[in-house]
């Protein structure tokens, strides 16, 4: 397959990782450096979006990837809210934080309703980089203030799923939502790219809860739904004990399988959306790359290797990416011709 000239640019950034700012920086900021300043002119400027990258990179690689792949006029909106979504991860209440943890979580995610507000009622911005550059994103693509809120209140209350519908509502209050902030940095406000978006986020949902149960079973916590568990005959004690693996196996099997669902719906759903829309479903491809990891693992969840990155990752994410970028190129040729053959056809 022949790559196009918009991402060759690409290709030597995903196969290393060890990537510098500056590099970064110069590629997916829009404002060319300064040229020929004497030294007492020079004007000091921050470089917020470095920081962001190294964010997204550190805990969340896969979006990472996905960032680096979209449309070059995208990338420092779509980092924004990524290393926004990072923040307000890091800062989420849990029903296993201690009391004071809380507290601390609480005020940081009042703090980041107060940004949110600041930028709305066009008030100075606080000084952080991740702040600075969620702003500049929100008047740049009228980002929907809904969203962004709904986002920091689904981190202010402790999470508790009774059954797999909770674990639905809760993705749609924060992978679905970002998912639609994503389309509309894209570009795209419209119910069929919020209906694929939307499937996306509970896909991720689901499987964000599946690579939580090591990490929580360590600190002695379950997030699991409690209709699950009773299905499966699995307790608590046993996940965090990691005793009963066959019956832990059918836990992970029923929560992989309702992912897998919504995964199918959001690709029944991309069949009929603009080509470049599909650049914000890039993360459907990690996602189902995850879910088969887990298929060849018997879901063993507690098996090292189920949770380890696949190394054909940033391989298959070039692969899709280079698909949307030539549907998108044949969609705008037809698009063009179209409006030629009108104005021909009416002279």
């Amino acid at each position: 397959m022949l790559c196009s000239r918009h991402h060759l640019h690409k290709i030597p950034r995903l196969l290393s990782r060890n990537i510098s700012d500056s590099e970064l920086y110069e590629k997916l900021s829009k404002t060319p450096k300064p040229q020929d300043e004497s030294p007492k002119k020079k004007k000091t400027s921050i470089n917020t979006l470095g920081p962001c990258l190294d964010l997204i990179k550190q805990y969340d690689y896969e979006h990472y990837l996905c960032v680096c792949l979209a449309p070059l006029g995208t990338r420092r909106g779509l980092t924004a809210l990524r290393a926004f979504n990072v923040e307000l991860s890091k800062s989420a209440i849990t029903p296993y934080s201690s009391a004071s943890d809380k507290e601390v979580n609480k005020l940081k995610l009042m703090w980041w309703r107060g940004v949110v507000e600041d930028v709305y009622q066009n008030k100075p911005t606080h000084q952080s980089p991740v702040a600075l550059e969620l702003a500049a994103a929100i008047r740049t693509h009228s980002l929907n203030k809904g969203f962004l809120l709904k986002l920091i209140e689904a981190r202010l209350n402790p999470v508790t799923y009774n059954s797999l519908h909770d674990v639905e509502r809760n993705s749609e209050n924060t992978h679905s939502a970002l998912n639609f902030l994503t389309m509309e940095v894209l570009g795209y406000k419209s119910v069929d790219t919020d209906h694929a978006a939307s499937h996306l986020g509970r896909c991720e949902g689901h499987i964000s809860l599946i690579r939580s149960i090591p990490l929580l079973a360590s600190r002695g916590a379950c997030l699991i739904p409690n209709t699950t568990l009773a299905k499966t005959g699995v307790s608590q004690s046993d996940i965090v004990r990691g005793k009963n693996r066959d019956k832990i196996r059918d836990v992970v099997h029923d929560i992989a399988s309702s992912a897998y669902v919504h995964a199918e719906h959001c690709d029944k759903l991309i069949v009929g959306l603009p080509p470049r829309s599909m650049y914000g479903l890039l993360p459907l491809t990690p996602a189902k790359l995850f879910l088969k990891r887990l298929q060849k693992y018997d879901f063993d969840i507690f098996n090292d290797r189920t949770l380890v990155r696949p190394p054909s990752l940033s391989f298959v994410l070039m692969r899709d990416s280079l698909k949307v970028d030539m549907k998108t190129r044949v969609w705008r040729f037809q698009l063009t011709k179209d409006i030629i053959m009108k104005k021909s056809g009416r002279q």
